[in-house]
């Protein structure tokens, strides 16, 4: 196990979907007591009925009495982290409410994605363009001066293109976007949601051919030129042989003729995952035949994806293609078009909610919230904000006397709640960042904005956790997610990792039950089309594998391939019936195959530096075993065996 990652661990608790199960309606009776805290069945529902499918009838005792078990450890270790007051540190508040403001998102009323953004994105995803830009860098909440600035000179650059002079070379020269230089603002072809918001819309909204702008977005102004537009190519499943290039000339030049043997080999009916385990270098796709993962237009180099939509049919193979990783041939595995808006709703969805347009989707949900909050400003008290701030404001320097007789005067009230002066002032004494382009009265908008927003939808999540189940048992999971990793690491996780002294005596304690190494041979394989070559290697074996891979492979790159290994006996047939040290040449159907014992080795055990990793995770699970024993006397389970069947017959019947 080693150690988990936070992340991973609350992931692996909590799913960000609201959820509604069958039996959410029942009573909460008390389905078992540790010590004298009572834990309800319903609570045990959600989290069984979340984590496992519906039993059936004749599987549901099983399944209940097993979740069971990991439930009543889970609610022990959870215990014993609030015993230890680890929920009251200063660390863990601060954590749970970053995570609390995370979780409530998909609550709240501003982050619920509606219909009509689904769809236009869903149907923006069913084409492409490429298009071009020329970029006028402009801050976001720059000053005025700046702004327009920046805004006359995008307009300027797109009247020179109008009048005739070239994009591309406007953009090399005159573009924010340092990578202009090189590709003349040219941005290949792309979908909905790959781009921010506004620029989307532009291209989406203009037809090619079309000089469009200046448009805004966070990055400043843009001048866009809309090339083409086609019909969304889908996905594509490939898998490629790569052999990896340096930049120099030299090593391009052997890595393209290394490609070009492999090439060459396959059209004359050499297996693809043969060829692929001898040569490929990307050592994490290599085992299975350089398989990648679905993709679509802009998630891999341009090169490559241009290569893998052209072959047509499954099995065809491209040509040796070079990016800016090496060499790469390319074989075609599967096709599939844009999948229906149902499989990609949630996706879509999820997307859409950090994308800029759910800005508007905010605003919109904003005015709503007012509306049902009978939200009510103080105008005279809101007009007189900017009198209270100075310059120091714009420093991040700003602070507020305790003693004004102002600070109970209310600047809104929203849900019955007034909000007064003192309540803005403390938001931003906390929030104040320096502002060297911003006016005074715009950053006091800005902050008052800032504060009104938070207040309403704080008010909208009090509710929430109030009134909603599900959000409260999600609050539950992560709050006792965040118990949980912090307890494990302290009484398992790094202890196991400290304790060299314990880690020993367990490995001493178990090596002949679970550390067994069985008899094997340390070789070095050599594989070759030409039974000479590796005779001729079986005469050079006192030099290294790389000095044989420079020394055969420096005229035909495919001559010898090399490896060092260690494998048991029983686990290669040729080796079983050559069990000494020494050589041997092995005939395969396309290859041969010189064996090199080095040494023999008896079974034994397996060395604890060399499964270090394997033992402290070991080590780990049994002082979790012997902490939960301890944790079950401290806290013993009574469990209410009437509420359980009755829970399980729920099932049954």
């Amino acid at each position: 196990m080693i150690q988990p990652s936070r992340f991973l661990l609350l992931i692996l608790l909590v799913s960000f979907s609201t959820l509604s199960f069958a039996q959410s309606n029942q009573s909460d009776q008390t389905l078992f007591q540790l010590g004298d805290e009572p834990f309800g069945v319903k609570a045990f529902n959600y989290y069984f009925l979340k984590n496992s499918d519906e039993p059936s009838a004749d599987s549901a005792k099983v399944k209940v009495t097993e979740y069971l078990d990991l439930y009543v450890k889970f609610r022990l270790k959870v215990k014993e982290a609030v015993a230890l007051g680890q929920d009251q540190t200063s660390e863990f508040k601060q954590e749970f409410e970053t995570y609390k403001k995370q979780l409530a998102e998909p609550y709240l009323t501003q982050t619920k994605v509606n219909d009509e953004m689904v769809e236009e994105a869903y149907a923006r995803m069913k084409q492409e363009v490429s298009a071009a830009h020329i970029l006028i860098k402009s801050e976001e909440q720059g000053n005025p001066e700046d702004t327009l600035k920046a805004y006359n000179k995008a307009l300027e650059i797109k009247n020179r293109i109008v009048n005739g002079e070239d994009f591309a070379t406007l953009a090399a020269k005159e573009s924010d976007d340092p990578s202009a230089k090189q590709n003349g603002g040219y941005l290949g072809y792309f979908s909905a949601l790959q781009m921010v918001y506004p620029f989307e819309n532009a291209v989406y909204e203009n037809q090619p051919g079309s000089i469009v702008g200046p448009v805004k977005t966070r990055f400043g102004y843009h001048i866009i030129e809309i090339k083409e537009k086609r019909a969304a190519r889908g996905e594509v499943l490939v898998a490629h042989i790569m052999i990896r290039s340096n930049p120099d000339s030299a090593s391009i030049i052997a890595a393209k003729d290394k490609a070009t043997s492999i090439y060459e080999n396959l059209k004359s009916g050499a297996d693809w995952n043969e060829q692929c385990r001898l040569y490929s270098d990307d050592v994490r796709t290599k085992k299975q035949g350089g398989r990648l993962q679905w993709f679509g237009t802009g998630n891999l180099v341009p090169e490559f994806e241009s290569a893998a939509f052209s072959l047509k049919s499954n099995g065809d193979i491209s040509e040796p293609i070079q990016t800016r990783f090496g060499w790469h041939i390319i074989q075609l595995i599967d096709k599939k078009g844009v999948p229906p808006l149902d499989e990609v709703r949630a996706d879509l969805e999820s997307k859409i909610s950090r994308d800029t347009r759910a800005a508007d989707k905010k605003s919109t949900a904003l005015s709503k919230l007012k509306v049902s909050q009978n939200f009510k400003q103080y105008p005279a008290v809101r007009d007189q904000l900017i009198n209270y701030f100075d310059s120091t404001l714009l420093d991040a320097n700003w602070s507020y006397a305790k003693t004004n007789a102002d600070l109970k005067e209310t600047l809104f009230v929203t849900n019955e709640v007034p909000y007064k002066l003192e309540d803005f002032f403390e938001f931003v004494e906390e929030k104040q960042k320096k502002r060297k382009l911003t006016t005074l009265p715009v950053y006091v908008d800005q902050l008052y904005n800032q504060f009104q927003e938070k207040s309403i939808f704080d008010e909208e999540l009090k509710l929430i956790e109030a009134n909603n189940y599900d959000y409260q048992m999600v609050l539950d999971e992560y709050r006792s997610g965040i118990l949980l990793f912090n307890l494990m690491e302290k009484e398992v996780w790094n202890k196991a990792m400290v304790d060299n002294v314990g880690l020993e005596r367990f490995y001493e304690k178990n090596k002949k039950k679970s550390y067994k190494l069985a008899e094997h041979v340390v070789v070095r394989r050599f594989v070759s089309k030409d039974s000479t070559v590796l005779q001729s290697v079986s005469l050079q074996l006192d030099k290294s594998n790389s000095e044989l891979d420079s020394l055969f492979n420096s005229q035909e790159p495919l001559t010898l391939q090399t490896f060092d290994e260690k494998i048991e006996k029983g686990k290669n047939d040729w080796l079983d019936e050559h069990w000494e040290v020494g050589t041997s040449i092995q005939k395969g159907e396309n290859y041969f195959t010189l064996w090199s014992v080095v040494s023999l080795q008896p079974d034994g055990y397996k060395p604890l530096e060399d499964i270090k990793g394997l033992v402290i995770s070991d080590y780990q699970n049994e002082l979790e075993k012997q902490w939960l024993k301890t944790l079950s006397k401290k806290y013993p389970l009574k469990l209410n065996r009437s509420v359980l069947k009755s829970y399980i017959e729920e099932f049954e019947n």
